[in-house]
């Protein structure tokens, strides 16, 4: 097996290579699609008071987040009626790591539920995938596995970071949902205004 993956390595390389040019530029234009669809690692559902009229705006969701101390600020962006985009700032000086994944939220104010996703970045889940398949090729012994396990360690480390970091996200939204239910002030837009992301 080894004899046949080992002169593909070059060819996965300019894979992966592709793939991180191409996430970088549909997360960087806040592409629709590329936040709205993908596989979801993480998963929360709000349930607000139905027939509700108006939604938290963007920058309100991302002025409340709390101060992201060494960690890249997140930031927050409408994509679409109703809809809205958040991930890492992509420039960021100090403690930086490979995102997992990006998020989205959806927002139904007349059934009364918001759905905020996590979905699985792309290059991490190819990155798995390429090591893997070579890992599993090579002849190993004990010692082998070590990283491995670091790797692995690592990927677990970064998930629940990210994990207690959407989940900032989601109180977010739902203290301003929670305020938006008395219907005044400058707290929210109006469900069918539609923000230019930028």
């Amino acid at each position: 097996m080894i004899e046949i993956f080992w002169p593909l390595f070059p060819f996965f390389f300019v894979f992966l290579l592709a793939v991180v040019l191409v996430e970088t530029f549909l997360s960087g234009m806040w592409t629709p699609v590329y936040f709205s669809k993908g596989i979801s690692i993480y998963h929360r559902n709000i349930t607000i008071s139905p027939g509700i009229q108006r939604i938290p705006t963007a920058e309100l969701i991302e002025a409340i987040l709390p101060d992201s101390g060494w960690h890249a600020p997140i930031l927050v962006r409408q994509i679409g009626e109703n809809q809205f985009a958040f991930r890492e700032k992509m420039i960021h000086f100090g403690m930086a790591y490979t995102p997992l994944m990006h998020g989205y939220i959806k927002c139904d104010p007349y059934s009364g539920q918001i759905e905020i996703r996590g979905n699985a970045n792309w290059f991490p889940v190819c990155f798995f995938i390429y090591f893997l398949m070579f890992f599993l090729t090579m002849p190993l012994d004990a010692s082998d596995f070590i990283f491995p396990l670091f790797l692995f360690g690592l990927l677990w480390f970064i998930y629940v970071t990210q994990k207690k970091r959407f989940r900032q996200v989601v109180e977010a939204v739902q203290t301003l949902c929670g305020k938006e239910t008395r219907g005044s002030g400058p707290l929210c837009a109006n469900i069918s205004e539609t923000l230019t992301p930028h």
